[in-house]
C-alpha cells in the first residue's frame, strides 16, 4: 500500500526541490540588481519570508563569488593587456 522511499531518492528530491527555489530566487534578485543597481534590503527582507534565511543566503553568497570571480577575471586580462603595452 506504501510505496518505500530510500534515502537516496529523497535526498535527490530535496535537491531539485531547492534548485527550483534557488532559481526563483536567484531571478528576483537578479531583477532587483536590474532596476535599482543593487539587491534592495526590502527585497531580500521579503524573500526571506517568503523561502526562508538559509536559502536566500546561499544564493546571495553564490552571487557574490560569481561577481567576485567574473571581476577578478576582467581586472587580470586589463593588468596583461596593460602590461603587454608598457614593455
Amino acid at each position: 500500500m506504501f510505496g518505500r522511499i530510500d534515502e537516496e531518492e529523497v535526498e535527490r528530491l530535496q535537491r531539485v526541490d531547492n534548485a527550483e527555489i534557488d532559481e526563483l530566487i536567484e531571478g528576483k534578485i537578479k531583477e532587483c540588481r536590474r532596476e535599482n543597481g543593487e539587491c534592495m534590503k526590502s527585497t531580500s527582507g521579503r524573500l526571506r519570508i517568503m523561502y526562508g534565511n538559509q536559502p536566500v543566503d546561499r544564493v546571495l553568497s553564490r552571487l557574490k563569488a560569481r561577481r567576485y570571480r567574473n571581476n577578478k577575471k576582467h581586472s587580470d586580462t586589463l593588468h596583461n593587456i596593460l602590461n603587454s603595452f608598457s614593455v
